[in-house]
């Protein structure tokens, strides 16, 4: 009865210790520690619109003056920036990575970096497999994340030709017109969990909102760094709690024995007290050249950005 008494304090004392140390990490992760970089809309919808370099509407600009006005009509509805971008063949050789990293570039470009908005790149370069990207800065992210754009696209896929087919002024006046819809459809800004880490961006930031504001920070969203420690230190109590479980199982604790009684102290005398070195150890480690310079990641170009740019791409 004894032993199991004990046993109970032990468990009792370990799950004090943890929500002490839970309480301690719920005040921890809520404070998010490093500078909100976040920018968001200041209301200025004259950036938005088309840049038509491939020149499809070459013959009829009047359709994209009105195609214009449309997306701009969109940007001041949703309250963020929205840029559609036509490339020319000078882009077919693009990689998907290449892609990406021009739309995120572009996008900063025009509007600046954390500021909420997308740029939809409709690939009529002769590309072959076509990539359509969505490139979404910021707030953006968290309203259209990437099951809400692959559903768009799926959508568009009706009006837009296949990557080796001719691209006519229609193809892409319909696309637009029904993006433009689509965008205010399915944009419901009330409705926004999760986060979004951009691990390409320099530096790599994460996208969330808390308490109704938005963060583009460096530091982890506060649900997450909970989720985080409390998985730690559950982990380490429960590992504690079985070792200690296992030792108590194996071994009988018993109460010190004083080693005093087996020993007269008039005969323990300690007549000669030396400090000799055994031995000595040397450790080597090989100093890495940095050669090259910084470098880049994700090779050729580096695919890497200012801000917060989420990406949803798709293949026609």
């Amino acid at each position: 009865m004894k032993k199991t008494s004990n046993a109970l304090k032990v468990f009792l004392c370990i799950i004090a210790i943890i929500a002490g140390l839970c309480l301690a990490d719920y005040l921890i992760a809520f404070h998010t520690g490093s500078e909100n970089r976040y920018v968001g809309f200041d209301g200025d919808f004259s950036n938005s619109g088309i840049i038509d370099e491939n020149g499809i509407f070459d013959d009829d600009p009047q359709t994209l003056s009105e195609l214009g006005d449309l997306v701009r009509d969109c940007s001041k509805k949703l309250n963020m920036n929205i840029l559609i971008f036509l490339p020319d063949s000078s882009r077919s050789a693009y990689s998907d990575d290449d892609v990406r990293d021009f739309t995120a570039n572009k996008y900063n470009a025009v509007f600046g970096e954390n500021t909420d908005g997308l740029l939809y790149y409709i690939d009529i370069s002769g590309k072959s497999p076509a990539c359509d990207d969505i490139a979404k800065s910021a707030r953006v992210s968290l309203i259209f994340p990437d099951s809400t754009c692959q559903s768009i696209f799926s959508i568009l896929d009706e009006y837009l030709p296949p990557s080796y087919g001719p691209v006519y002024p229609e193809h892409i006046t319909n696309a637009i017109t029904n993006f433009c819809a689509l965008l205010e459809s399915y944009y419901n800004s009330n409705d926004i969990s999760g986060y979004y880490h951009d691990s390409t961006a320099t530096p790599p930031v994460y996208v969330y909102e808390k308490g109704g504001k938005t963060y583009v920070t460096t530091s982890k969203p506060p649900m997450l760094k909970l989720i985080i420690c409390i998985a730690g230190e559950l982990i380490g109590a429960l590992t504690a709690l079985i070792s200690y479980l296992a030792a108590k199982s194996r071994y009988k604790f018993k109460s010190k024995t004083s080693p005093s009684i087996y020993l007269s102290n008039e005969n323990a005398k300690f007549i000669e007290r030396s400090d000799t070195l055994i031995r000595t150890y040397v450790t080597k480690h090989r100093i890495q050249s940095n050669s090259g310079g910084g470098g880049s990641r994700g090779g050729g170009g580096g695919h890497s950005h200012g801000g917060s740019i989420s990406h949803s791409s798709h293949h026609r």
